[in-house]
């Protein structure tokens, strides 16, 4: 399945928008468990739920991959799980109010400068 509006991350700029927009595409796939841990990974390596969790995780994990930039999708393929991804580019990515309104105001202070 080929997420057909694609949106590219450049996740300094667009973090939020990508996260909203990809959580609820998932969502709508009813595969947001495989993201957020409820639906888990089965213990049991022979049986039919484990085989379609992979191919489910897969999927997402291919979704991820096709929605952010070429050198964020780099640093990402050590992880094997979509909640692992998840949780990587969140601790990377995401910046509360205080971290965001520190970096505007560093850019506006080098804009003056130069």
């Amino acid at each position: 399945m080929v997420i057909k509006s694609r949106l590219i991350v450049s996740m300094e700029k667009n973090y939020f928008l990508w996260e909203f927009a990809f959580r609820m595409y998932v969502m709508g796939k009813e595969l947001w468990g495989i993201i957020d841990g409820t639906l888990a990974e089965p213990v049991t390596s022979s049986s039919a739920e484990y085989t379609k969790w992979h191919t489910q995780n897969a999927k997402v994990v291919s979704w991820m991959l096709s929605t952010v930039d070429s050198h964020i999708a780099v640093n990402l393929r050590p992880y094997k799980t979509t909640s692992a991804l998840w949780k990587y580019l969140k601790e990377v990515y995401f910046q509360d109010n205080e971290a965001r309104r520190f970096q505007l105001e560093n850019e506006i202070a080098d804009s003056h400068q130069g």
